[in-house]
């Protein structure tokens, strides 16, 4: 169980070890915002703010690039104003596919995240009253976009979509900008 909560970093560290980190041809620690929306789950059709942060190194080649991503969908509309925490946080890792090594004006990028939400004890079978975190696995894709500023700074744009296995399933859709450097 405590391995499950250290397994993004831990696949990112692996994978700058497999890649040479000294023979990287960038790393990128970025951040920024936006909105999401809920497709399939409680709160769907509400728009609520998303903040999230992501630490990128590209493989010689700059054609691939392996991430590691946290983040929170700060929800505050369409659900119960009594469930307390009701923001749903992830962290995760993916493996993105630059433009550099297809014809497509974004980068592409599928992974996995472990998400976290409080719900009431005992679920999902029975309410034992009081509430926990639930940890689910699930995976998301993304597509982004980034340019930049200068000789060490970067702006990003991205879509992800994410799919939480909870019950009932929830598939999400978030939209971000952000600020970077890169090295």
């Amino acid at each position: 169980m405590a391995l499950a909560r250290f397994l993004p970093p831990l696949v990112f560290i692996a994978a700058m070890g497999i890649s040479g980190k000294a023979h990287a041809d960038r790393v990128s620690v970025w951040g920024g915002g936006g909105v999401g929306t809920m497709l399939t789950g409680e709160g769907a059709v509400y728009v609520n703010g998303h903040k999230m942060g992501a630490l990128s190194v590209a493989l010689p080649g700059n054609k691939f690039r392996v991430r590691y991503l946290k983040g929170s969908f700060e929800r505050t509309q369409g659900i119960d104003s009594n469930t307390g925490d009701n923001d749903l946080d992830y962290e995760g890792f993916d493996f993105v596919v630059t433009r550099a090594a297809t014809d497509f004006p974004v980068d592409l990028a599928i992974g996995a995240s472990r998400y976290e939400e409080a719900y009431h004890l005992g679920y999902p079978d029975q309410d034992l009253g009081g509430s926990e975190f639930v940890h689910r696995w699930g995976p998301h894709v993304s597509a982004l976009r980034s340019w930049p500023l200068g000789r060490f700074a970067e702006a990003w744009a991205e879509m992800d979509l994410h799919f939480a296995p909870y019950q009932p399933q929830q598939t999400f859709l978030l939209v971000d900008v952000g600020l970077g450097v890169r090295f």
